[in-house]
């Protein structure tokens, strides 16, 4: 696997929405943001798939993953300059990183907290997948859903109940 532009990788992510929504990449619109939060996980996936068969070392795999997700930090803070793109004023680090910042108890600057989330996410996915007394498969489709409504800025089930988003 070799070094891409992440900004070419996020553009890769939002080419077939359009054809879903029409007028643009609506960051309020939950099936947009899924699919991006899914195209991400499915990028760490392959991966660590690609590190398990020895094509690519760890710390590459985990500098790849981390580039996404500034790459998707930007996107979903509407400074990604990509015009598919349609942000609202929730997408700024005043709005959307601090509401993560401080929902997931972040210690980081409220510009960079998607970016954590995201490399949140992909660390509990790659825990989920070492699980071998469980179908992983649900799990990653449990955490996509979860990071899709923080996202959006809504608090997951599972936060209702007392646990870590």
């Amino acid at each position: 696997m070799e070094a891409q532009n992440p900004n070419a990788i996020v553009a890769a992510l939002l080419e077939p929405l359009p054809i879903l929504t029409q007028k643009g990449n609506d960051l309020a619109d939950p099936k947009v943001v899924e699919l991006l939060v899914r195209g991400y996980v499915d990028q760490c996936l392959a991966a660590f798939d690609e590190v398990m068969e020895g094509n690519l070392d760890l710390d590459n795999a985990s500098e790849g993953i981390y580039r996404q997700a500034s790459a998707l930090n930007a996107v979903f803070l509407g400074t990604s300059g990509f015009t598919t793109v349609i942000a609202h004023p929730w997408n700024s680090p005043d709005q959307l990183g601090a509401f993560l910042r401080d929902t997931m108890d972040f210690d980081f600057p409220p510009e960079e907290c998607v970016r954590a989330a995201l490399v949140h996410l992909a660390t509990h996915v790659m825990q989920a997948i070492q699980r071998s007394d469980t179908p992983w498969e649900g799990q990653v489709d449990l955490l996509v859903g979860e990071v899709r409504d923080l996202l959006l800025g809504q608090l997951p089930p599972s936060y209702d109940a007392g646990q870590e988003p």
